[in-house]
């Protein structure tokens, strides 16, 4: 499962999800899909997205440099 690799390094954020959206995610934790826990299914999604949408460069602005490549990993 992909997790930053300095976990210390990350910041809180709190999130209201539709019912039907917790329930998923607590099932796909209840499988062990892509982590043991509602949080660590919706960190790993919510990150996988968003390092997508950096890598196609969805931004019009300027925004803080990502995370390093992931080449060779």
């Amino acid at each position: 499962m992909a997790r930053p690799e300095n976990r210390s390094e990350g910041r809180s954020l709190s999130l209201t999800l539709p019912q039907w959206t917790f329930d998923y995610l607590a099932s796909l934790a209840d499988h062990g899909i892509f982590g043991r826990t509602e949080n660590d299914v919706a960190a790993f999604l919510l990150i996988r997205q968003a390092d997508e949408l950096f890598e196609k460069k969805i931004h019009d602005r300027k925004i803080p440099a990502g995370p390093p490549s992931r080449e060779g990993a």
